[in-house]
């Protein structure tokens, strides 16, 4: 083998290996499968026209589907930790409508339903926001 050819050989292999190396650090990017459905599935959109509310929009799924409690209550768990990684509503939020989108509506992720939700403001028994409630 000349030299030539141990240079292009070592050159393929570290390319080969630096390739594998970015595949299993994207793979290893979400610590769970849950993280995983929650950025594929949902996302938090804040609205142009309104500044009291954001929007919670999701996709349905045949593992999520749009008419199960279970999967409902999953989006709901995704929401939280949303809010919690952005540090968003640190005194509760309340969901104000859930619902399909529009015909017409900006929809540009093809998600399927939209949540409504405001953050509570902090009440007067705690000025400090140290209420986690829901």
């Amino acid at each position: 083998m000349s030299l030539e050819d141990a240079v292009t050989m070592h050159t393929r292999l570290a390319s080969a290996t630096a390739l594998l190396a970015a595949t299993l650090a994207g793979c290893m990017a979400f610590d769970t499968p849950d993280d995983y459905n929650r950025h594929r599935l949902t996302d938090l959109t804040l609205p142009r026209e309104r500044s009291d509310l954001f929007y919670f929009d999701a996709t349905v799924t045949s593992e999520f589907p749009g008419d199960s409690a279970a999967a409902e209550a999953q989006r709901l768990r995704w929401l939280d930790e949303w809010l919690k990684l952005r540090q968003m509503c640190p005194d509760g939020h309340e969901v104000l409508q859930r619902r399909g989108f529009g015909d017409l509506e900006d929809n540009p992720a093809h998600r399927d339903l939209r949540y409504e939700v405001r953050c509570k403001a902090a009440s007067a028994s705690d000025p400090q926001g140290r209420g986690q409630a829901r």
